[in-house]
Formats: structure tokens, sequence, C-alpha cells
């Protein structure tokens, strides 16, 4: 947590644009000054940084950065360098729901750049810090070159980047889309090769000098450094994959950022003092002073590059060359294969070690560990030896540093880790003079000491397959490493989906001390700066891993030659067991964090199938049937849809005839597991639905009495007029819809239609009920009357047995002349409001539809206080599905009628079309529910005003 160094104070800047905007403001960042500021008449002479909030962020976050840059200005005060942070408040709007704010806020914060920009003497390019969505708006102020020329850099922080992480909105999309097109015209896309390996290089590489010199730089904007940030696993709001674009220049999560090594969840990027103390770290470096005292951030995009990668990736390593040793004392040489040595109270003199190359031709590999070294100490080294002719040991007069091959592993438990894996072959056939390496440990108090394993790579590398989601068991992929090694590399294949979940458990043998530390380093070969670190210190913790990718592989990548790496830095003191196994736990969950954006497509789809069904199926009236709340819901029909849309798009995408659907390789695993589920929810909501009508219809009407303060007489005559003439229903919502907003319009026709169910619900159920008793009451007046006539009939064949006339049994013939309402009840079908499975299906449909436009709702309601006038995408779709609904409950909807084969194909088109094109784009869905009550009402009443017109048709 980052503390406050004194009382945090914001001094708002006043410019033309606040008329314009009321509810927004900028704010310059001060701290400990009692007398408030005023910005517009100081002389502002820092590096400006611009904070950006993003879906309902406060301005009010950027105190934990200024705090730390305020800080380190003060305790640096010979560098006369300081920031100037400024942070926009943008009254917590919901700009990742609703894109119509995203346009509006994007005007504002060029605002804000030209503000900025006018407050120096001197031109002062301006850093954008971008949270969440506010990292999406900085870099949408790219494509226009007004504003561009003004920013030096922008850093992105936990922000969806290329696509939005729910596409709930029209206008949000659009917004995506624009983004992207201008910034294809003036920035370098980057996109992984079938042959790209990120793995293989020990950081990202910025773009080389010459490329940028070729470049006009007036009309590109490859000039601006863009930096990307993710918060990793926990991070549940925004998916790793999605913090990084094919416009950046370097991508970083958190978990690998040094001296940072942590995952962070959505809201503590911002107050994390390990990465507050990076980013500002950072802006220190890049910036420059000018003669007159003012600070600003170099224009040299090359060397604030390799400052971002010194920061953000890897420390950079000082290169000393060759350097010239006096000593010839504290000398050693080690000609073993695994070293582990150690010093527990420190050494008094520097401590050299040699170490000889002249192995056997199998051992290329050399892995060697350094403890409690400081980081810019210089310990590794290659040389030529000689022999001292008096003591006859080995020593080197000239050695050349080796130090920037070392990688800085996470700390644990107070001690630093250094640890460099070389490639010996090499290093003989590029150093042919070289007979050592030499290890250097610098004097000090500190416990210190290296650890060495040279090994054979056939011994140490082991490659396995990603196991099949069927696999059950844990698989052996090493029994026991050997005494005292400490680096193991696993190479997986087929780990090519974010969804695919793998533990690998590490399990120590035989320990020399109770705790140990191993760390397993994670990285996938196509997703640059997906980093990260996992780290084991003691039996008590689970000795597993979960292993997975957080972007899809691309097409045609080949992960037999580039697979997914996993290094294990091991502690010597231990022997491992190292297993592997398919989680279902992790894979699951995945599919939860990454995939359930598809759930709403997936669920209009099984309605969609369940409405067919119940069309074509409809119960006799007065009957248990009739009361079924499960009507069409037990259905597996809907996955053949799955497959064919699968089938389908292969179609589409050969034939170029139709639009282009979301390009989504994922495997048919996802969809078969999300579609499963809204089946299951599809029967959950619908016997929920079925109790709310049974149990707590009454008093949802009476709710609604209370919240419309009508009268119980009122009441019944508004449903009188809402059942016996509905279209009335269809103009009031109508109406609310354009006079407000859709959703308030939306929740109002729920709301009646509802009632109405109930009330048609409550009045089917006291029929059926009086019709049950009435029955009973016919058959027990039948018995009686049976009873007496069979008495009869006995005493007069004992009067007349002669009388040979047949007699016939009327008993069947007086029930049915006793039970005429019970036979016509049975001919009848449930129809109209009486068809309760088809109407809770529509129901149903219209709530989606409801919750889609929540947003749009929100931010209605929030514009209301400011006068601001926002976009209501969705009213187009929200008319069709009103006007649809209330001429279905108009014409008495549904009846029997022909067609439904030519409507089914209708319904199983829509069905499709939610799947190929509303997973990632769920606004769609709007069009799909309105085309569907539009296609069933234009059936309903075509087929009905035919049958009028032609009855000989029927």
């Amino acid at each position: 947590m980052t503390y406050m160094f004194g009382e945090p104070r914001f001094a708002r800047l006043q410019f033309k644009a606040n008329n314009q905007f009321p509810n927004y403001g900028l704010y310059y960042y001060y701290e400990g000054v009692r007398q408030p500021l005023d910005p517009n008449k100081m002389r502002m002479n820092g590096a400006p940084v611009i904070f950006v909030p993003g879906n309902a962020g406060s301005y009010k976050q950027v105190r934990s950065m200024a705090s730390v840059a305020l800080r380190k200005a003060r305790e640096h005060p010979g560098l006369g360098i300081h920031l100037d942070y400024y942070t926009i408040d943008f009254d917590e709007e919901l700009s990742a729901l609703y894109g119509g704010y995203m346009y509006h806020q994007q005007s504002f914060l060029k605002y804000c750049i030209r503000t900025i920009a006018s407050l120096y003497r001197h031109p002062s390019p301006i850093v954008l810090i971008g949270h969440s969505m506010g990292g999406k708006l900085a870099q949408s102020v790219l494509t226009d070159t007004d504003i561009s020329q003004h920013i030096n850099a922008i850093i992105s922080i936990s922000t969806p980047l290329d696509n939005p992480v729910l596409s709930l909105d029209a206008h949000l999309s659009q917004f995506y889309k624009e983004t992207h097109e201008k910034l294809s015209y003036t920035r370098t896309a980057t996109q992984p090769t079938t042959t790209t390996n990120v793995c293989q290089s020990m950081h990202q590489r910025p773009l080389s000098e010459q490329s940028m010199a070729n470049q006009d730089l007036s009309a590109k904007l490859d000039n601006v450094l863009l930096i990307s940030t993710g918060g990793g696993n926990r991070d549940l709001l925004v998916q790793a994959g999605l913090t990084t674009s094919q416009f950046n220049d370097l991508h970083a999560m958190t978990s690998a950022i040094p001296r940072v090594s942590l995952s962070c969840d959505h809201l503590s990027a911002v107050w994390c003092l390990q990465f507050t103390l990076v980013i500002n770290r950072f802006l220190f470096n890049i910036s420059q002073r000018r003669e007159d005292g003012s600070v600003f951030f170099s224009n040299d995009k090359q060397r604030n590059m390799q400052s971002a990668l010194m920061y953000f990736v890897k420390p950079k390593t000082r290169y000393h060359g060759s350097i010239n040793i006096q000593t010839h004392n504290n000398w050693h040489e080690e000609r073993h294969l695994v070293i582990n040595k150690f010093f527990a109270n420190g050494l008094r003199n520097d401590y050299y070690e040699l170490i000889g190359l002249g192995r056997q031709p199998r051992y290329k590999k050399l892995a060697i560990e350094a403890v409690n070294v400081d980081n810019d100490a210089n310990w590794l080294f290659g040389c030529e030896s000689y022999k001292e002719n008096a003591t006859g040991k080995n020593y080197c007069d000239k050695a050349t540093s080796l130090t920037h091959l070392v990688q800085r592993v996470p700390i644990v438990d107070d001690d630093l880790r250094n640890i460099a894996i070389l490639d010996l072959h090499n290093l003989r056939q590029t150093f042919k003079q070289w007979t050592h390496l030499l290890v250097r440990l610098p004097a000090g108090s500190q416990r210190t000491g290296y650890n060495l394993d040279i090994y054979d790579p056939k011994d140490r590398f082991l490659d396995i397959r990603m196991p099949r989601w069927y696999a059950s068991g844990r698989r052996i992929a090493i029994n026991e490493t050997v005494q005292g090694s400490i680096h193991y590399r696993m190479r997986i294949a087929d780990l090519v989906e974010p969804y695919q979940g793998l533990r690998v458990h590490v399990e120590p043998l035989k320990c020399l001390k109770p705790n140990y530390r191993v760390t397993v380093r994670v990285c996938v070969p196509w997703a640059s700066g997906f980093e990260r670190y996992h780290t084991l210190t003691s039996p008590k913790q689970k000795p597993g891993l979960y292993v997975n990718v957080p972007t899809l592989m691309p097409r045609h990548y080949n992960t037999t030659l580039n697979p997914v790496l996993l290094d294990f830095y091991l502690d010597p003191i231990c022997r491992y067991r190292i297993s592997y196994e398919y989680s279902y736990a992790d894979a699951l969950s995945r599919i939860v964090l990454e995939f359930y954006g598809w759930l709403p497509a997936h669920f209009i789809c099984v309605l969609l199938i369940v409405l067919r069904m119940q069309l074509d199926h409809f119960e006799e009236a007065g009957s248990l049937k009739s009361l079924r709340p499960y009507i069409g819901y037990l259905q597996y029909t809907s996955l053949y849809v799955v497959t064919g849309c699968r089938l389908f798009k292969k179609l589409i995408m050969n034939m170029k005839i139709l639009p282009i659907p979301e390009q989504l390789d994922y495997s048919v695993n996802v969809s078969i597991i999300i579609h499963c589920t809204a089946i299951g929810l599809s029967v959950v909501t619908a016997f929920a639905f079925w109790f709310c009508l049974t149990l707590f219809g009454n008093s949802l009407q009476r709710l609604a009495l209370r919240l419309t303060r009508l009268s119980t007489s009122g009441s019944n005559i508004m449903l009188s007029i809402m059942t016996h003439l509905p279209i009335t229903y269809g103009i009031l919502t109508i109406g609310v819809a354009l006079g407000a907003c859709s959703g308030l319009g939306l929740l109002l026709a729920f709301i009646f239609y509802f009632l109405m169910l109930s009330n048609a619900y409550k009045d089917y159920v006291e029929d059926y009920l009086w019709q049950k008793a009435a029955n009973l009451v016919h058959k027990a007046v039948g018995i009686g009357k049976k009873s007496n006539s069979n008495k009869d009939d006995q005493s007069a064949a004992v009067a007349n047995t002669s009388d040979q006339s047949p007699v016939s049994n009327d008993g069947d013939d007086q029930q049915k002349l006793l039970n005429p309402d019970e036979k016509q009840a049975k001919d009848e079908l449930c129809v109209g409001l009486r068809n309760f499975s088809f109407h809770v299906t529509l129901l149903l449909m219209l709530l989606i539809l409801l919750l889609l436009n929540v947003p749009t709702s929100l931010a209605w309601i929030r514009s209301r206080k400011h006068g601001v006038v926002l976009p209501d995408s969705s009213i187009r779709t929200t008319i069709v599905a009103l006007s649809s609904i209330s001429l279905l409950l108009q014409i008495r909807a549904p009846q029997k009628l022909r067609g439904n084969l030519i409507l089914s194909i209708l319904l199983y088109a829509c069905a499709g079309i939610s799947l190929l094109y509303c997973q990632m784009a769920i606004y769609r869905l709007n069009f799909i529910i309105a085309g569907a009550f539009a296609v069933i009402a234009m059936h309903q009443a075509l087929q009905k005003l035919y049958e009028r017109l032609f009855p000989s048709a029927k």
C-alpha cells in the first residue's frame, strides 16, 4: 500500500471547456500546502503527467503515483527534476458499459492536453497514464495529429486495448473500431509470425534505429512510446490477454516486472507501492533539465525505450568489457559438475572461483546462481588462466564480464538470486582462448555464495504434451532430480488455448532443511510480455502451480517447434519429483473468466429453439400438462445449432458472400460447455418465473400499486384495459421509450406483461380447480343415480324374467351428458395468454432485452443531472420489440396456425446468427431478439388474416 507523505490536495484548473462539460474537471495535485494553489497563475516548470481514470474511476486515484513522485523529487534535490501530476475527473462514469461516454470523455481529454501544454513557457511533451478504460482513451487521442504532437509516451494500466471486455453497446464497439483503423495508418503494428519465439530472446526488442530513421515521423506516430501493463491472474475484471495491443512498443505483466513480481487486482494497480515506484523511476529517468531549471521529457524514443526495458522488463546490467585483476590472493578452482558453496557469515575479502570450461562435449549447458550478490555487482567473467609458479594455482590477469547475461529472479526471504544459463558449446566456439569462467563474490557481512550446475541438456530438458481434457490422473515427468541441480526446463506442446489448465507439481524429496525456494518461470513464445514467475518456499504450500496461456495461439503457429517453456530454478538442498496433470478446476475457472461474455448469445439461442418447439406443441386446456413449467426446455436440439454453426462458419469464410463472422477459433469444447450452461440456466429461470407467477403474482401486483399509487379499482380497470386492448400497452411503453430511454420503456413493458400473465395464470388456476370440483360433484351424483337405477332394474328383472330385450348400460352416456364442459375443455387448446410456457419464454427474452439496455438507462439517469444528451443506440430495436409484443397480445397469440415450417426456419436462422455474430458483440442481440418478436408477430397476424379472408383454407 502506498501512503501519502502529506495531505493530498487538488487544485482545479479553469478553462473554457468547463462550461461545455459541467460534470468534468481537471485538477493539479500537490501536498502539504494549506493555502489553495491556482495553477493558472503559477509558473509550471515540471515535466507534465496526466492521469486518466477509467470505468467508474476517481480523479483522486492519482494520489499514490503523484505522492511518490513528490517524495522522490524532495529526496534528490540535486537532480533538479520533478514532475507535475494532473488528473481528470470524469464524474466516475461507467465508460466500460456505455460507449457514448467515450466520445464525450475523448473531447474533454483533448481540451485538457491543450490547456496543460499552454501552461508551460517551453513546448513540453506530456506523458499520459491511463488506468482501465482511461488507457484506451489515452490511446485514442493519438488519432488526432494536432493532439499527438503534445504526447511523449502513454502508459496503460490494466487496460483492454484492442478489444473491450464486454461489447454491450454499439457506440463502444464503434469507438474501438475507429481507433484501430486510424492507428493502423499512423502506427507500425506488430504481429507474431510462425517463427516468433519471444522466449529465445532476453527481452523485447524495440524498433531499430535504422527503421526509426527511415520513417517520416511527422506522418507516423511511432515516435510516441506506448507501454502497456497487466495485473495478471488476480485481475478478475480485465483478462491478461486483453491488456496488450498490436500497436504497443512494450508490454509487461506486474508479476514479471523487476522489483514488483506480484500479481495485482484491477484496483490495486494504481496504489501498489512497488508498481508506482517503477513507473516514477522510469519517468524520472527519461526526464531532462533545461538551463532555466524547467524539466521536460526526452523526445529520443530509442533512449526512452531502453529505459522502459530496464524498468519494466529486465534491469540493465552494465557491460564492463575486459577488466584487469590485480590480486592473486584468495583464488580457488573447482572441477566438479555440481557445486554448492556458501559463506554463512559473509566474506572479509573478495573471493575468486575458477570453473574450468574443458568438459566433455555432451555437457553443453551451465547454470550458475549467485545468492545475495548486489544486482549491479560485476561477478561473472570469462578468462584465460595462467598457472602461478610458486603455488601452482591458476589465476587470471584479465577477464571479460558476462554479467549482462544474468537474469534476476524474484526475491524470496530477502535473498537476492541472480541466475545465468550459459551455452558452453557456444562459449568455447566463440572465445577459443578462454579456459575458465570466473566467479567473484564481493566482501560483505551478509550470507553469500553460489550454486553451479553443469549438465547435458538431454537429461534436463523435458518434452511433454498437454493432456487431453478427458485424461485423468497424474503423470510423472521426472521421478527424482539430481542432487544439487538448480535448473530444469519443461517444454509443453499443444498448450494453445486460454481455457486449458495444466497443473505442475514440484514435490521436495530428501531435503537438508525444512524450507526451500523453488522459482518457476513461465514463458509463452507467441505472447510478448506475458512472462511470469511462481515461487514455492515450503511443503506447507500447495506444491503445484497452474500453467495457462493468456491468448489464443496464432493460426499456423507450430507449438512443437516453439512450445510453452517452464524453467525450474531449484534449491539444491533438495531433490524433487516433477509431475503434471490436467486441471479441471483451473480449466473451468479460466472458462468462466475468459468466456462468460458468450453466455447471453447462447442463452438467446436456447430460448429461440425452445420457442420453436413450443409453437409446434400446443397442450390441451383444462389438463395438468398445460401447467408444466418445463415444456420445451428439457431439450438438446440447440446443441446441433452449435456444431452446425461451426461448419457453416467455414462455408461463409470460403464463399465470402455473407458478412464475416466473429473470429473465434477456440475449441468446440468451450462452446459446448457454455451452451450446456445456457440450457441449465434456461431451465432454472423458467422454473423461477413459474414460481413467481404461482406465489408472488399478487404481491408484485400490490407492489406495482404502491409504486404507481393506483387504487385497487384503478388497477383492475388498468389490467382490464391491457388485457382486452393490449395495443394501448404498446403505445404507452413506446411513448415512454421515446420520451425517456429504451430501458425505461422496456422495464414498464416487462412489469405490465408479467402482471397480465400473472392475472391470467391466477384465473386459469381458479377455473381449473372449479372444474375439478364440479367434476367430482358430477361423479358423486352419477354414482348415486347409478346405484338406484341398478336396484330398480333388479326388481324389474325379478317381476318379468321373460323379457329378453337387451339392457343398455347408459352410465357413460350419462357421464358425458353431465360433463359437457369437461369434454369441450379437452377439445380446446391452450391458446392466447393461457399458453403460459410460450409467454414465459417471451417474457424471458424481454428480460434479456431489458438487461442489455441497463447501461444505457444508467447513463440516461446520470445525464439528467447535468442536462447532457446521450445517444440511445437501441431505441429502434426497442420500438420493434414493444410493437410486436403488443400485437401478439392483441390478436390473442399464439394460435394453432399453418406456416410453422417457415417460422421454424427463421427461428433457427436467428439462433445461428446469435452464435455466429453475437458472442463477442453482445449488443447485436438486441436485433436478434427484436427480429424474433417481429417474425412471430408477423406469422401470427398474417396467418390469421389469411384464414379470415379464405375460410376454406383452414
